[in-house]
């Protein structure tokens, strides 16, 4: 049996869509990953064979003055590696592109993380936590992660046709789009290989191959969705990340390489404006 964590995020409503594993999925409703002393008792109850944590504290700039960041993404993960190593289970975490500093692009597993914000130094932590605690783990590090579910940037730049407010997108931000159903897709396919062999544990990068601005990203996102319903995608004004304000500082280019994950794990991944193409296709 799996446990997963993040019932109604858009990752586990991808990967249960697809799953076709048992699994029983716990909402914050039931885990509440602020309060840390109640995280080991709750995973006691159950006696899965996988831990999946699809759960994480998002906000990056309240992340700066938050401790629900460091709560929900390092010492969360701390109980929940304790629970993994102390019942010999496989722990399956997702982290971020943001434990990188941006300054090259195209990061691979090799290369040294060195987060500039709160909520990259947080999940690095998250990760650490894990490698010093576990030996059974699977950490997949992903990059821009996006859905027609809830909040995130795909389902904020829809919106942004309707509106009537200027469009402005930086491009001096990079990174490498990736949609929770590729992701979903992704992991559900290790958890089949693990029912059937020794994989090889650690940390993996999976983002959809390529990397793109976020204008250019904008402007991908609305002309496909006026291929879909009509119309003209609205103008997008070319910005820089600092005209935005924000309160965290963001890494400049955290595009990721996927090769070790397709390698070791024979898994073919599809380009960012493919996969993006298929998403926008279900509207």
């Amino acid at each position: 049996m799996i446990l997963v964590l993040g019932k109604h995020g858009q990752l586990s409503q991808e990967f249960q869509a697809i799953n076709t594993e048992e699994a029983i999925y716990i909402s914050s409703k039931e885990l509440d990953l602020k309060n840390i002393d109640s995280i080991y008792p709750l995973l006691k109850r159950y006696t899965p064979k996988i831990l999946i944590n699809f759960t994480a504290y998002n906000f990056v700039d309240d992340a700066e003055v938050d401790e629900g960041n460091v709560l929900i993404n390092s010492l969360a993960i701390r109980e929940m590696a304790k629970y993994c190593a102390a019942n010999k289970i496989m722990l399956v975490h997702i982290s971020s592109d943001y434990v990188f500093d941006g300054f090259k692009g195209q990061y691979d597993e090799r290369d040294t993380p060195n987060p500039i914000n709160a909520y990259g130094r947080a999940k690095l932590d998250g990760e650490n936590h894990i490698t010093q605690i576990c030996n059974q783990y699977l950490i997949l590090r992903t990059s821009w992660l996006y859905s027609l579910y809830g909040n995130n940037f795909l389902t904020k730049v829809i919106a942004m046709q309707e509106s009537t407010e200027s469009l402005k997108g930086a491009d001096d931000l990079i990174g490498s789009p990736t949609s929770a159903k590729s992701l979903a897709h992704a992991v559900h396919h290790v958890i089949c290989l693990s029912n059937e062999m020794q994989i090889n544990y650690g940390t993996y990068h999976f983002s959809n191959e390529g990397e793109v601005s976020k204008y250019i990203f904008m402007k991908k996102i609305l002309e496909e969705l006026c291929i879909i319903k009509g119309g003209h995608p609205r103008d997008i004004s070319v910005a820089k990340n600092a005209d935005f304000k924000m309160a965290a500082k963001r890494p400049y280019n955290t595009s990721l390489k996927s090769n070790k994950f397709s390698e070791n794990f024979k898994y073919k991944i599809p380009s960012w404006d493919q996969e993006l193409k298929l998403i926008m296709e279900k509207i």
